[in-house]
């Protein structure tokens, strides 16, 4: 009976035992292979010295960049996963020591206008005002201001004739595709947004070079720079340069004013 007792007792430690060290291998093998091979994903991270910050405009270097494992629901919409995908590539805004880094953060498609858009130039002499620090890849919001021109005599230009829709901006406007020949296009209100958000490719000076804050490129302090600002090129929606371009030649000046 004691022997029949003993061999029980023994088949349940057995078994005790053997949960036990499946319970071990099973928590092991979530820890060490399941979670960090099967429910996380690679991904691209920002390396700062010290914990600070690289600030927008930085072109980014090998230094800068390191691979790590991230838990795929932790994982943003658009993350880079190779570092040649960014290397040399620009920041668009700061990026903290450890941010995990996105296609919105970083330049990777350098600026190249869709099939839709354009690069257009502004003329240096349809600027009423433009800030002194604007840089490549910055922000700006577009304001129309009455100027003149000979166009609106030559065309019997009057405000009150002129048909009203919405504007980029949300004000009354009228869509470039249609303006006739003769017709020109109805007032925005003054002091309103004509054209909101648009990226600035590239930042002209009067003898067409690139506006930097130092010989070395753009550091993002803005204190001091390599040449005046004349004029930009702004990145825009085929229709809305269409329109902007029928507003040029009526006179209007452009007040261009940096938001980001």
């Amino acid at each position: 009976m004691s022997t029949k007792h003993g061999r029980l007792l023994k088949r349940n430690y057995f078994f005790a035992g053997l949960i036990l060290l499946i319970g071990f291998g099973g928590l092991l093998g979530y820890d060490l292979y399941f979670k960090p091979y099967v429910l996380s994903q690679t991904v691209v991270k920002i390396k700062v010295d010290g914990g600070g910050f690289l600030p927008k405009n930085h072109e980014l270097t090998a230094e800068n960049l390191y691979l790590d494992s991230v838990q795929t629901k932790d994982i943003p919409a658009g993350v880079v996963r190779s570092l040649e995908q960014v290397e040399q590539r620009i920041t668009n805004v700061n990026l903290t020591d450890g941010s995990i880094l996105t296609e919105s953060l970083v330049d990777v498609s350098e600026l190249e206008p869709q099939q839709d858009e354009g690069i257009f130039p502004i003329p240096k002499d349809a600027i009423y005002a433009i800030n002194g620090s604007l840089r490549s890849r910055d922000k700006v919001d577009i304001y129309l201001v009455e100027g003149d021109s000979p166009a609106k005599e030559r065309r019997g230009y009057s405000p009150a004739a002129a048909a009203s829709v919405t504007t980029p901006g949300g004000e009354k406007a009228t869509d470039a595709s249609s303006l006739l020949e003769g017709e020109v296009p109805p007032e925005v209100p003054a002091r309103k947004v004509f054209l909101s958000g648009v990226t600035v490719n590239y930042v002209r000076t009067e003898d067409n070079n690139d506006v930097l804050d130092s010989e070395k490129g753009n550091n993002n302090n803005r204190f001091t720079s390599t040449g005046k600002v004349a004029a930009p090129e702004l990145k825009l929606k085929k229709s809305d340069g269409e329109l902007l371009g029928a507003y040029l030649e009526q006179g209007k000046k452009l007040w261009i004013v940096r938001v980001e």
